[in-house]
């Protein structure tokens, strides 16, 4: 284990040839040296009021030492400078400490907004501190002698790309590459107090030869500014805040707490005066009003008054003359520790702050309409994107670092993998990745049998009538028998359990006794409860469901909204039997191994699995991290069991994945009768290129060691990294290659122009797309004691992307990954009272999944183990 990740063995040949464009921009770069210089500024200040401190020290320095030279450095915002060509300061010195005053401006750019909050009066430093050889980059591409890329160019091609974009909009940097919104426009305001910003992406992507900047169209959500009290009208979704019910600000109150939450970190200026400091950071709502809320008066400007307590509302009225409007609405919490008591009607919120908390439903549905957009139109804006951030000529800034950026996109050679046929009774043609069982009349590969089941209905029963429930199970029923289940008929009222008064648990319990007293054949327990529930509640009741059906109760369940028994769209119903089918332990649809999954066909017992980790939201205090691994148990890699283990919050890498691992090997081994699997192919989902390597190392040698435990020594290891979360995105070039919408052919797999200078990489289209553009997935393969060649790889993996049991087409990343990922968004429901903990905060709040421990959450029932449960 040396080197872990195997050099690309060539590429594929397999499938027809197209040409696409993608969503890079070929780059020349310089291959002389070039100068680092570390800066400091005093007072420290953020990156917009940095970049203006530099761009006065840049006039002054030039006429100083008299150079051009200073002209061509770029400033990252914070600590680096970097200039092509080294600067001597005056004395023929490599560090410079000048002072800086910058000028008056009337502006509403953030830089000049931020400056409000500082003296316009600054020290600056800059020193030499290293050389960086950008011939290690130009090395590194062809292949010559360089394994890891030379970061340090990197960093001075990123800085050097992101000084124009950043001067000309609202920038969100990284460490690597940036986004740049456009201006705020009212007219992307959505639902509850945010406004979505297009705009671009870009970062940079060594590739064999040649560096390519990667642009991407960006959306994101700002705070909608102004007057706070209008931000809060729009939070509730109101167009006056005189329109918000009261009980909004009742502190015992979700709503109170839901706009505490949203409004936590949010910079406000006050309004009641126009010296001294303006500019706060709320900390929290405070749970009562100017009117209730008092203070002690003292120092100097007290006067007579010292020593008496006053109430917030009074203390305006007599400092400031102000009689305030809304003296019972909750005042703010600001300054560092939350200190300082301010009215919400005195403050406003400054423009350009970004939103990181999780977006709701209606803000994600918002957002998806502005952000989907066809192909043609993505490649369209990515082109203005190129034009916007970079210009249409050459500037001198790129032209004194020789640097030029291709004015068009990058073309690629793909090829359109042949679609395989599937097995259900009968075989099975998919059309563009897609097939439909519901308008065909093949069966299911192998259909379940259903004799002890019951339905558990959760909610009013005037707005879940038994008849209405009577009739969609029956519709159900019809459609699982159409496809091969058998379905023994039970008295409908005698199975059908109402919850009335019961817990979630309770309610379980009765189904299940009805369930068993109805069956002919006694059995200890049903096969299956089918409950039905409305959407919402503060504590959900599915997450309870889950939590006491498979960690207490040992029941499989099939959830369904109540919406659904009066609207039944034609394909609810087939799309339900998919997953009941699965998981009472029936395959929908194969693809052959013998005939159609090429390498897996030979006669060697394999396993396939799959692995994700999933982590708290951002901003959250704590909580847990999830990994779940998956394994195939069956010779056709359609049927799968998982394991589970909660870890400490935001830890990559899955702890303990040699236990986890044995877990699934000894199922393997019962379902194979002794046999050990001779070989493992793991795809990872989740992980971010810069933990390839340590992921790899650390999982890789976890999974090694779990076969020589259990006695596989000899089983050979492919580990692959799949993820979504790229940037790329392919156009076709000739409309003919593509489907009826523009985006690219499932089965389009890409090996060459814009995949990694040598290692084994490769995007994969699986899919066909549904709204917006199509993402390919990425794969990179970090270890191949297999030996597989490109073809074998890519054909294996497009191919098992129609096994996914949920579905009725090929998904976008292989089966495995996916189900991982089900199984630990699934895993946070195994806390008692399930993901908000039982108490009455959101999540996010004191108890809720954020502030979680790993203590608290239940194992899976070994009989639910034995399943898919997770489908």
């Amino acid at each position: 284990m040396d080197r872990l990740r195997p050099r690309r063995p060539g590429v594929g040949t397999k499938g027809t040839k197209i040409k696409l464009y993608s969503n890079f921009y070929t780059i020349s770069i310089p291959s002389a040296d070039c100068y680092h210089y570390d800066v400091e500024i005093k007072p420290e200040v953020p990156p917009p009021v940095g970049r203006l401190v530099i761009a006065e020290w840049r006039k002054i320095q030039a006429a100083k030492i008299k150079s051009k030279v200073i002209d061509l450095t770029v400033f990252d915002g914070r600590k680096n400078i970097f200039s092509p060509k080294l600067i001597k300061f005056e004395g023929n010195s490599d560090a410079s400490t000048l002072k800086i005053s910058i000028p008056e401006e009337d502006s509403s750019k953030k830089a000049y907004v931020c400056l409000r909050c500082f003296s316009r009066d600054f020290t600056v430093t800059v020193k030499l501190v290293a050389t960086v050889n950008m011939e290690r980059l130009h090395r590194f591409l062809d292949d010559k002698g360089e394994s890891d890329v030379p970061r340090d160019t990197l960093q001075v091609l990123d800085v050097l790309l992101k000084s124009r974009p950043a001067d000309l909009f609202e920038s969100v940097t990284r460490r690597t590459g940036g986004s740049f919104y456009q201006n705020y426009d009212p007219r992307f305001n959505i639902s509850s107090g945010l406004n979505a910003r297009n705009g671009w992406r870009q970062s940079l992507r060594p590739t064999y030869h040649d560096i390519l900047l990667n642009l991407d169209i960006a959306n994101t959500c700002f705070y909608q500014h102004g007057p706070l009290l209008h931000v809060v009208a729009s939070f509730f979704n109101k167009s006056r805040i005189e329109d918000v019910p009261p009980r909004c600000f009742d502190s015992k109150t979700i709503e109170f707490q839901r706009l505490s939450k949203f409004l936590a970190t949010v910079n406000v200026n006050v309004t009641y005066r126009t010296s001294g400091r303006r500019k706060y950071k709320i900390r929290r709502l405070h749970k009562e009003g100017a009117a209730k809320t008092t203070m002690k008066l003292e120092g100097e400007n007290a006067g007579a008054m010292a020593g008496k307590t006053i109430t917030i509302q009074q203390y305006f009225k007599q400092t400031y003359n102000i009689n305030l409007r809304f003296p019972n609405f909750p005042c703010l919490q600001v300054g560092t520790s939350g200190q300082v008591i301010v009215p919400m009607e005195l403050c406003e919120i400054l423009p350009n702050q970004r939103h990181l908390g999780k977006l709701n439903e209606a803000q994600t549905s918002d957002v998806i309409k502005i952000a989907a957009i066809p192909p043609p139109d993505r490649k369209r804006r990515i082109d203005e994107g190129r034009t916007s951030l970079h210009g249409t000529q050459q500037n001198p800034l790129y032209e004194g670092w020789g640097v030029n950026i291709s004015p068009t996109m990058k073309e690629v050679e793909a090829r359109i993998l042949p679609t395989p046929p599937l097995l259900g009774s009968a075989e099975i043609k998919p059309q563009n990745g897609a097939f439909d069982f519901s308008k065909i009349p093949t069966k299911f590969f192998r259909p379940a049998t259903l004799g002890c089941w019951g339905v558990a209905v959760f909610g009013d029963p005037n707005r879940i009538p038994f008849d209405a429930v009577v009739d969609f199970m029956s519709k159900l029923f019809e459609g699982c028998t159409s496809k091969g289940m058998k379905i023994i008929p039970r008295d409908w009222r005698q199975v059908i359990i109402p919850q009335r008064n019961l817990s979630v648990e309770d309610t379980l319990k009765q189904a299940n006794s009805a369930a068993v007293s109805a069956a002919e054949n006694r059995v200890p327990a049903a096969q299956m409860i089918f409950c039905i529930f409305e959407r919402g509640g503060v504590r959900p009741v599915y997450e309870e469901i889950k939590y006491a059906a498979e960690t207490k109760l040992s029941l499989m369940t099939q959830c369904f909204l109540s919406k659904h028994l009066f609207n039944t769209k034609p394909g609810v119903t087939v799309n339900l039997a998919l997953k009941i089918n699965a998981k009472l332990g029936g395959l929908n649809a194969v693809v052959e191994p013998s005939k159609h999954l090429n390498v897996l066909g030979r006669p060697i017992p394999t396993m396939i699995m799959g692995a994700d980790v999933t982590h708290p939201p951002p901003g959250a205090d704590g909580g847990v991290s999830i990994a779940a691994v998956v394994g195939s148990m069956d010779a056709k890699f359609a049927e799968y069991r998982a394991a589970i283990r909660v870890q400490p919050p935001r830890l990559e890498i899955i702890g303990g994945l040699n236990d986890v691992a044995m877990e699934l090997l000894q199922q393997f081994q019962q379902r194979a009768k002794g046999r050990l699997p001779e070989r493992v192919i793991f795809y990872r989902d989740g992980v971010s290129e810069g933990q390839f390597g340590e992921v790899a190392l650390r999982e890789v040698s976890a999974l090694k060691q779990a076969l020589r435990e259990i006695g596989a020594a000899t089983c050979k290891v492919t580990f692959l990294v799949v993820t979504k979360r790229h940037p790329a995105r392919f156009f076709v070039k000739d409309p003919r290659d593509g489907d009826r919408k523009g985006n690219v052919m499932a089965g389009t797999v890409v090996d060459t122009g814009v995949v990694h200078p040598f290692e084994f990489d490769f995007y994969l289209n699986s899919h066909a797309g549904l709204q917006g553009t199509s993402r390919a997935a990425h794969y990179h393969v970090l270890y191949d004691e297999n030996g597989f060649n490109a073809d074998d790889l890519q054909e294996v993996t497009y191919r098992m992307c129609y096994l996914y049991a949920r579905a009725t087409r090929a998904v976008s990343i292989v089966p495995p990954a996916y189900y991982s990922h089900l199984v630990a968004a699934r895993a946070r429901c195994y806390r008692q009272g399930g993901i908000s903990g039982g108490s009455s905060e959101i999540s996010g709040g004191s108890g809720g999944i954020d502030s979680a421990s790993m203590d608290q959450f239940s194992p899976v029932m070994e009989s639910i183990r034995e399943t898919m449960y997770f489908t």
